[in-house]
């Protein structure tokens, strides 16, 4: 199945309600409609077309192809149980037809061990990702595009780890493998430049990954156009290493054009519209231009409740950034209704004993005791200090996010 691509909505073309009835017309469909993100169409032709597999016999390499794609979309979708099981079905089918050596095989391997990563579990995530490695080398050899990926991915999953050093070796290597294989200004390449700018932004090496993002947009640009999804990634992440340096007049024309280019090719309702008018958001509150950031919270805020609902994690994040900047500037009565929202939130999405109200509620606390409740502060400040008491160690947080900034996700074709 081809990787998720995001298309504005005008550009969507719909899939065929009457596919025909045999196996290959109905996974064709099913992969087309998850293109497209037309998620409750794909799991219906997949589910059908899984049905009809199934004929040939339960161990068919149809039935393993089909519960790979019912993977992807399910992950997509945030049902990692029911993506979990449908990888390792296929996995296990595709070893016992195929052998432990073939390519198909590590196409599973690479799937799982994504999954596994995204979910924590490194350890097998890290053993299924070497396995994968030495298929696909020990088959195409070391310097192919496969290979790449598969280093690629393993490399983020270090650095979502802070195993820096292991991730940007992993990085070079896989640049190194795509600009020999693909040419210099190919969108994998950009794709490499940008994860290992990452990588040198987390280690605060300023210097090495400014060069590496400025060469991805230059590839993205020439090779797909200035006003394509993909190259709101580089900007973002550009403009989020400027965050970090408190180069603010540097990011804030970085967010806005990804914001003016997510407006175009996704449209203005987009969720990713949203983090990019989010981000932007952020900027302007750094560089204390208040009434613009309000104007961006305000539309971002519109934009998660219309199209994730009004009370996702995402709408909280906002409601978080839009609460602490009225903080800031001492407009506490208009913090106070957004943190008892923020904390509704967070409780119906992490429980009520969810670690991150051990965050929230003395936020909350503190904008009650400047409003003269002290009760209340006091009763919000002795709850979070249960909460974390009952899940400690505190976790330590994957990303490091700067007020008011959400980072761009890595890329990993």
């Amino acid at each position: 199945m081809a990787p998720l691509v995001l298309v504005g909505a005008a550009c969507q073309a719909q899939v065929s309600l009457f596919p025909g009835n045999d196996w290959d017309s109905l996974n064709d469909a099913g992969e087309k409609a998850y293109e497209r993100q037309q998620y409750a169409a794909s799991e219906r032709f997949l589910n059908n077309a899984l049905e009809a597999a199934k004929h040939f016999g339960k161990d068919d390499l149809r039935v393993a192809t089909t519960l790979n794609d019912l993977g992807l979309l399910y992950r997509a979708q945030g049902r990692m149980k029911e993506a979990e099981a449908d990888y390792r079905q296929s996995l296990a089918i595709r070893e016992k037809k195929l052998g432990p050596r073939d390519l198909q095989v590590a196409a599973s391997l690479n799937n799982l061990a994504g999954l596994l990563a995204a979910d924590g579990r490194y350890t097998e995530a890290d053993r299924l990702y070497r396995r994968c490695l030495a298929i696909r080398v020990a088959s195409l050899g070391h310097d192919r595009p496969e290979v790449a990926t598969v280093l690629n991915n393993q490399a983020a999953m270090y650095a979502t780890q802070e195993k820096y050093a292991q991730s940007a070796l992993l990085f070079k290597q896989a640049l190194d493998i795509r600009e020999c294989t693909l040419g210099p200004t190919h969108p994998q390449v950009a794709n490499a430049l940008n994860n290992l700018a990452g990588v040198y932004t987390d280690e605060e090496k300023y210097n090495l990954a400014e060069p590496l993002y400025q060469r991805a947009i230059s590839i993205d640009e020439k090779t797909q156009g200035p006003e394509q999804t993909a190259l709101t990634m580089d900007l973002s992440n550009l403009a989020a290493m400027y965050f970090r340096e408190q180069k603010y007049d540097a990011a804030v024309p970085l967010y806005r054009r990804a914001l003016d280019i997510r407006d175009k090719t996704l449209g203005p309702d987009h969720p990713l519209t949203g983090v990019a008018a989010q981000n932007l958001a952020g900027a302007y509150r750094a560089q204390k231009k208040y009434d613009d950031a309000q104007t961006m919270y305000v539309r971002a805020l519109g934009i998660f409740e219309q199209s994730l609902g009004k009370d996702g994690p995402e709408v909280g994040s906002v409601l978080d950034d839009y609460s602490s900047m009225y903080f800031e500037q001492g407009k506490y009565s208009d913090a106070e209704p957004l943190y008892a929202r923020l904390v509704a939130i967070e409780e119906k999405v992490f429980g009520p004993e969810g670690p991150i109200l051990a965050q929230t509620l003395p936020k909350y606390a503190e904008v009650e005791r400047k409003l003269g409740h002290t009760a209340e502060a006091d009763q919000f400040d002795a709850r979070a200090k249960e909460i974390a008491a009952r899940n400690a160690p505190k976790p330590k947080p994957s990303v490091t996010k700067a007020a008011g900034v959400k980072p761009a996700v890595a890329k990993a074709p």
